[in-house]
């Protein structure tokens, strides 16, 4: 609903806040499958990214870090 979307977290605090949980020392190869799956979770029931940095931008970032253009959109 519309009030979810307004008291949801950014998708900074919320990878943050679980990275946080996990230890600011744990290496991503560390991680276990639900931890994983936390965090996949976790930050797709954040607020939607674009909503806070220019799409465009967005998607320049995931080109010059992946090397490849996001296929329909930024999958986060």
């Amino acid at each position: 609903t519309l009030s979810e979307v307004d008291t949801a977290p950014t998708p900074m605090k919320e990878l943050a806040f679980i990275l946080g949980k996990f230890g600011w020392n744990t290496r991503f190869s560390d991680l276990t499958e639900e931890q994983v799956q936390t965090l996949i979770f976790g930050i797709q029931e954040s607020k939607r990214l674009a909503a806070e940095i220019d799409i465009g931008k967005l998607e320049d970032t995931y080109y010059k870090s992946t090397g490849t253009w996001p296929s329909t959109s930024i999958p986060f």
